[in-house]
């Protein structure tokens, strides 16, 4: 092989990578997952996507339907972070529609009394 094509396969490598932190469990049926994508994977769209799909075969393996609590993106890293939670097909949670709020960068509060 020689040392350009060497140079292009490393480049497309690189190119072509996504990251997923795989699924974190944070309390009995809650649990979260980042996942990174470059934009050869579709950045952030490509990270959501990766990310929904881990998380519902996450929630599938254990009988469980999946509900996102939470989403947060980051465009200049296409990132997603997803909170969510498995729960079982009867829950009444399960039942109402989710309320998404993206989170703010910057909270400000004013603390006078």
């Amino acid at each position: 092989m020689t040392r350009t094509t060497g140079t292009i396969l490393l480049a497309l490598m690189l190119v072509g990578c996504a990251y997923s932190s795989g699924v974190l469990k944070m309390g009995p049926d809650t649990y979260s997952i980042r996942v990174q994508a470059s934009s050869a994977r579709g950045g952030v769209a490509g990270a959501k996507r990766m990310a929904y799909e881990e998380a519902r075969e996450e929630c599938t393996k254990s009988g469980r339907e999946m509900l996102v609590v939470n989403e947060r993106f980051t465009q200049t890293r296409g990132a997603a972070d997803v909170t969510f939670r498995c729960l079982a097909r009867d829950d009444p949670e399960l039942s109402t529609r989710p309320r998404y709020r993206e989170r703010p960068d910057v909270i400000i509060q004013d603390e006078r009394k």
